[in-house]
Formats: structure tokens, C-alpha cells, sequence
């Protein structure tokens, strides 16, 4: 952290919050800016620390972090963002509309509270919590098989046997992956026609698993231990989630993958043509969370336009993951929070006309909140009562609340104008 000089800060001192006993500065995180496969910026404390929690000592840490006198922090969480990309990844796949899967209808529609969103449903369905349903649905959607899923059951019910837990997996997955069918190659089709056999084909041509261990005994007795490759290629079908998992092992088996909206191409070392059929999982959950960045990436330079267009008096100040926060002239506050709005809305818009989906849900469009704080917390309201801070940040370093608004409420505070002084 630097400490300012007090010849550095004298617009602050013109602030009627400006004291003069405190020490004003910066503090400037040590940011490998794509420090992961899926670009990720990594950070030890600010991007890793937790949120305020009433077990957790020093949990207060993030929250304690303050914007000097005349600046308010503006931000939001993108909501659902990768849950949302992976869905209309599979709804540009399957039938090019927007909540034309299951998968897709439950992230668009599906509402927390009375309990018809993806989590909500899930915990239901499996006899766990919300919180541990996310786990197993974002364990799922990057790939993790049946295998992680029954030790996480195991995990969050102690009371459910192996055994039980291994029924529950496969019963969530066949209801949410579905289960695998396969194209046959060339040689799989010749050899369906010389052996005779009778085989179920689906309405895209593919046939289930058990008819491809039949024909492939079949071959094996007439052909005296020869080795056929009779599959051209594995689909997902009859599951929730069938047509978004096809569409992310397409892209991640593809011969160079690369995220569908800004083309950003995987590691090198991680193409089919230096590893092959390895690394599946984590190139599957490249897609996802590449593509997440993706939208991060968008989001600042929309923002950095807006913010130059419209004058307003703000600098990007951190971002964690699916979390953005800006630093903004207290007068500017909610010019910049309609942008953060707009800026939404643009990227989605941006994702969908890339996936050739020319029209875009408004429960999408727009962030449910955006912050306008104080300081940096999970939420504008939160107090922050901690072991290490029992009073709140109100008693105990006169932080008060911030606001939560909604677009609703930002164009009737700003008459729906980002120009200064309408």
C-alpha cells in the first residue's frame, strides 16, 4: 500500500469529509493480469479473499478497503454469467433461440426464491443445500464426471452409503448429461450392413452405447480379433443439459479451439494436435471460462468508451472474476452506474449476435443491482460482522450503507440520459 503525501491530495482536502488525521493512499495488488489457462488474472489476497462472514476471522478484510472522500465504488456481479454462457452456447446449437433447452429456460426464467432456478432444483432433487448445489452443478458443467459427484454427495450428506450415492449420480446425471450415443464411422456403418444387425438410430442418426458393444462382439467373433474403429464421434442426448455439452466438447475437441465470441485460441499445448483426446475436462472447462474473460474483456472496453464519451469521472478500480468495480466521482455515480447497465446489456448482445441469435430476454439484459458503495463489499447493504470485527463497519469505522439499484430505478434517477446535468 502507498501512503500519499498531503501536498498529493489536495483535491480531497477541498471534500467536507476530508480529516486530516487519517492517512489516505493506494493500494496497488500484485496482479498477474492471465494467470491461468482460461486467462483468469491471479492474485494472493484481494482476488482470493473471502466475503464478509459471521465465522470467518478477518472475513472483513475486502470490506474495510475505502474510496476517498468524493469517490464512491460503483459495481456488479454478472449474474450467472458462466451458467448463462454455457446455456445459450447450447441454444445456438440446438435450435438457435433463447431458452429453447431445459438447460437454457431454467437459467433464463428460473427464479431463486421460489425455487425453480438450476441450484434450487438441484439441492431438491439430490437432498443437499443450495450452496453445495452449485458445487455439483459447476463441478458438472466443466466436465467432472459421476465419479466427483458421488464424494461430493458423500461429502455434504453423511448419512447416504456409497452405494446410494452412486444411484444419485447416475440418476442426476442421466437427467442432466443424459446419456452417450455415437455416430458411427464409415467402417462401423459397413460393418452394420455385412453383419446384418438391427440397430435403433435416433432422429440426428446416432445409435445408443449397448448396440455399439454389440456390433463390435459381433465383429470381433467374425473377424478374429481385429480392431474396428466404428465410431466417428460421441453425442449426449435425452439430458437437460445434452445439446450445451455436445457444443463444448465440439469446440474443445475441434482442431483449434478457440471461444466463439472474440476467437481467443486455447494454449498450444492444450490442441488436439499435441495431446489428442487427453485434457478433455479442462479444455471443456477452457470454453466456459475463457469465454467468461471474454466477457470481462468487452465489459472494460465498453465501460472505458462510455466513461470517455459521456465525461464521466471514473477509472476501472478491480475485478474479481464476475465482479467488476469502479472508482467514480461521487456526482457521476449514478451517470456511471446506468453505463455499467448499458455496458450489460451491449455484451450480451455482443455474445448472442456472435452465436447468430439475433434478439436478446430482458431478464438477461440488465445486472439485478449495481452497487454504489462506500467500500469494497459483497453487497451494498451487508454490515460486515465479523469475530475479528463484532460491531459492523457502521459502529466501528462509520462506513455507512451504499445502494442497490435496478435499471428501474437508475433511469428514473438519471431520466434514462447518461449526459451530465440532465
Amino acid at each position: 500500500m502507498t501512503v500519499l503525501q498531503h501536498h498529493h491530495y489536495s483535491h480531497y482536502m477541498r471534500h467536507p469529509d476530508y480529516d486530516d488525521e487519517n492517512a489516505y493512499g493506494a493500494i496497488l495488488p500484485q496482479v498477474v493480469t492471465a494467470g491461468t489457462v482460461t486467462r483468469r488474472a491471479v492474485e494472493p489476497t484481494w482476488l482470493t479473499a473471502s466475503n464478509a462472514r459471521t465465522d470467518r476471522v478477518g472475513s472483513e478484510l475486502k470490506a474495510i478497503v475505502q474510496a476517498p472522500p468524493g469517490y464512491h465504488l460503483v459495481g456488479a456481479d454478472v449474474d450467472s454469467q458462466e451458467l448463462w454462457i454455457a446455456a445459450v452456447l447450447g441454444e445456438a446449437h440446438f435450435a438457435g433461440l433463447h431458452g429453447c433447452t431445459a438447460f437454457g429456460w431454467m437459467t433464463l426464467q428460473g427464479k431463486k426464491s421460489n425455487g425453480t432456478d438450476l441450484h434450487s432444483k438441484t439441492a431438491s432433487t439430490v437432498g443437499i443445500s443450495r450452496e453445495h448445489a452449485k458445487v455439483f452443478n459447476y463441478g458438472r458443467i466443466y466436465g467432472a464426471g459421476q465419479a466427483f459427484a458421488e464424494r461430493l454427495l458423500m461429502q455434504f450428506n453423511h448419512r447416504l452409503t456409497e452405494q446410494e450415492a452412486g444411484e444419485k449420480a447416475r440418476q442426476m446425471y442421466a437427467v442432466t448429461k443424459g446419456i452417450r450415443r455415437c455416430h458411427l464411422s464409415e467402417e462401423g456403418e459397413w460393418l452394420v450392413n455385412q453383419l446384418g444387425l438391427a440397430v435403433e438410430r435416433a432422429e440426428d442418426g446416432s445409435i445408443a452405447m449397448q448396440d455399439v458393444w454389440r456390433l463390435q462382439r459381433e465383429a470381433k467373433k467374425r473377424s478374429r480379433g481385429k480392431k474396428w474403429d466404428m465410431v466417428r464421434r460421441r453425442v449426449w442426448a435425452s439430458g437437460t443439459e445434452s445439446e450445451m455439452f455436445n457444443k463444448l466438447e465440439s469446440i474443445a475437441m475441434s482442431q483449434a479451439p478457440s471461444t466463439p465470441v472474440l476467437g481467443c485460441r486455447i494454449s498450444r499445448a492444450l490442441e488436439p494436435e499435441a495431446v489428442g483426446n487427453e485434457f478433455v475436462t479442462s479444455r471443456i472447462n477452457w470454453v466456459v471460462q475463457s469465454s467468461a474473460v471474454d466477457y470481462l474483456h468487452l465489459m472494460l472496453v465498453c465501460m472505458k468508451w462510455l466513461f470517455d464519451v459521456f465525461d464521466i469521472d471514473g477509472r476501472f478500480c478491480i475485478s474479481i472474476h464476475d465482479e467488476v468495480r469502479y472508482l467514480v466521482k461521487s456526482e457521476d455515480r449514478y451517470r456511471a452506474a446506468l453505463a455499467l447497465q448499458i455496458t450489460n446489456l451491449l455484451t450480451r448482445c455482443m455474445f448472442a449476435y456472435k452465436l447468430d441469435l439475433h434478439d436478446l430476454p430482458q431478464s438477461v439484459a440488465f445486472f439485478s443491482a449495481v452497487d454504489i458503495d462506500h467500500c469494497l463489499r459483497k453487497e451494498a447493504t451487508m454490515d460486515c460482522v465479523t469475530p475479528s470485527n463484532p460491531g459492523g463497519l457502521e459502529h466501528n469505522y462509520n462506513i455507512p450503507q451504499g445502494e442497490t439499484l435496478d435499471i428501474y430505478r437508475l433511469i428514473k434517477i438519471t431520466k434514462g440520459s447518461l449526459e451530465k446535468g440532465k
